[in-house]
């Protein structure tokens, strides 16, 4: 009984055969101006068997993906998506994982695209110790019914207490539906922020709550024209 062969098995197979068969294909094409569904398969070797695990990533078969992420079986422990690029290791550690030097001074909020406007005026609410006081005075379940007092109270309870360097403010800007793309102005910004938050505001029971934006923020103008008599 003969051995059977396996030379032709194990060969190794070679990129010039493919691209004999893509000259023939293309030179076809040229001749008939005509391209079918099997010169499509041709061309982008769509045929081919999917691979089932090897060495590295084959340019020459589009069903393997082991160079990206590698099979079960495969000899390879990890694939080209799985590691971090050198380029981003270049820019040193994410920001966002500092830590506050002192805890006393309040958290940064990290700009989302063109929110700094708002992210100016959120810092300033803040620091106004009384607005903050009368804001963590609200009741919980009138907070979980509003969703910019819940979201707000949350980035000032994390500006207050995370040790965090960088505040993701991206929660109360989803909130108000503002366009990260777009820069807007900080003081109107204020003055729709504290329309909403009077108006959210009045639902309060506690009195230091419910009057918080009249009493830090409400004041008259008054125009006064007088006339002088002119001396003769």
């Amino acid at each position: 009984m003969s051995r059977p062969t396996t030379r032709n098995k194990n060969k190794r197979h070679k990129p010039e055969d493919d691209n004999g068969i893509t000259s023939e294909v293309l030179r076809k094409i040229h001749l008939n101006g005509v391209v079918t569904n099997d010169d499509i398969h041709q061309l982008y070797m769509i045929r081919k068997p999917v691979c089932q695990g090897c060495r590295l990533n084959s340019k020459d078969n589009p069903n393997c993906f082991c160079g990206l992420v590698p099979p079960p079986n495969g000899t390879r422990k990890s694939g080209l998506w799985q590691k971090m690029s050198d380029i981003i290791l270049a820019f040193g550690p994410d920001p966002c994982m500092e830590l506050r030097d002192i805890t006393e001074t309040p958290a940064g909020l990290s700009n989302l695209g063109a929110t700094c406007y708002a992210n100016s005026i959120l810092q300033c609410l803040y620091m106004n110790t009384s607005f903050r006081a009368g804001l963590f005075s609200v009741e919980s379940d009138l907070l979980g019914q509003l969703p910019v007092l819940d979201q707000l109270a949350r980035l000032f309870v994390q500006l207050h207490s995370c040790k965090r360097a960088f505040i993701d403010s991206g929660p109360f800007i989803k909130t108000l539906a503002l366009d990260n793309g777009v820069q807007q102005d900080s003081h109107e910004f204020l003055t729709l922020l504290l329309t909403l938050l009077e108006q959210s505001l009045s639902h309060s029971h506690v009195p230091k709550a419910r009057t918080i934006v009249q009493d830090l923020f409400v004041g008259s103008v008054s125009h006064v024209t007088r006339l002088q008599r002119r001396r003769s």
